[in-house]
């Protein structure tokens, strides 16, 4: 006997609100949440919750990303939310995520929006996990694990795809194939956009100079970064740095 569309419906319209969401407390590098169109935190996974120093998940229903995560992050998503909200879906995107109480870590992330019945966009939906673990244990990225870990560890250094590829054991053309699949940007835009997050966080949460936080992060002088920096966000380090320092 063949299961019908309307068999299928009926299952889904019996089930309560919170079905299925509590079997993703069972991955603790796994990050899930839903959102409002106001951005407000509808449902959040309890290794969430407990990344940002929530110990009961309801303490974090009803806030906006503002509300707990340092602004220059914050924007970051919203920005992201706003295209989703909007109906594009985002799959795959390496980003900064902050850890409780003020570190960070790198994300894997992707984030789709929520319809009603009537296909009216209601909010989003999202999941966040852990590049490092990620990398380790999920398809496809466990191939590209060891060039992941290059990367982050020797981001300041000049890294050229030749040499990611050597490191992943793979050629170079295949190398790069397998990197836009997965990440839906190439290695040099990764790597790109791990170094301008770097800068991001060296410009807030230190004193360093201009030039020095563009010698520290692989950029070869202050006009690099500069030109880098204001073309992935839209203006220069220093207006970066005067907006968000606290």
């Amino acid at each position: 006997m063949h299961t019908t569309a309307k068999q299928v419906s009926q299952f889904f319209t019996q089930l309560s609100r919170e079905h299925g969401l509590l079997l993703l407390d069972a991955l603790p590098d796994t990050r899930f949440f839903m959102k409002n169109q106001s951005g407000f935190y509808m449902h959040a996974s309890r290794g969430m919750c407990l990344a940002h120093g929530f110990t009961n998940p309801n303490d974090i229903i009803g806030k906006r990303d503002h509300d707990f995560i340092p602004a220059y992050l914050a924007d970051h998503y919203t920005r992201d939310d706003r295209d989703v909200l909007e109906g594009k879906e985002i799959w795959e995107r390496v980003e900064m995520v902050m850890r409780h109480p003020g570190s960070t870590d790198w994300y894997v992330t992707s984030k789709i929006p929520l319809r009603s019945k009537q296909s009216k966009i209601i909010g989003l939906a999202g999941i966040s996990r852990n590049l490092e673990q990620a990398a380790k244990f999920a398809t496809p990225f466990a191939q590209l694990a060891p060039a992941l870990d290059f990367i982050r560890e020797h981001y300041a250094d000049r890294i050229d795809v030749a040499q990611l590829a050597a490191i992943a054991g793979m050629s170079a053309r295949s190398f790069q194939r397998h990197f836009k699949l997965s990440f839906q940007l190439s290695p040099t835009e990764h790597l790109r956009q791990f170094r301008i997050g770097k800068a991001c966080q060296l410009l807030i949460e230190t004193g360093r100079t201009i030039t020095s936080v563009a010698l520290e992060t692989g950029f070869s002088d202050h006009s690099h970064l500069t030109r880098e920096f204001t073309q992935s966000l839209g203006e220069s380090p220093g207006m970066y740095r005067k907006r968000y320092r606290y």
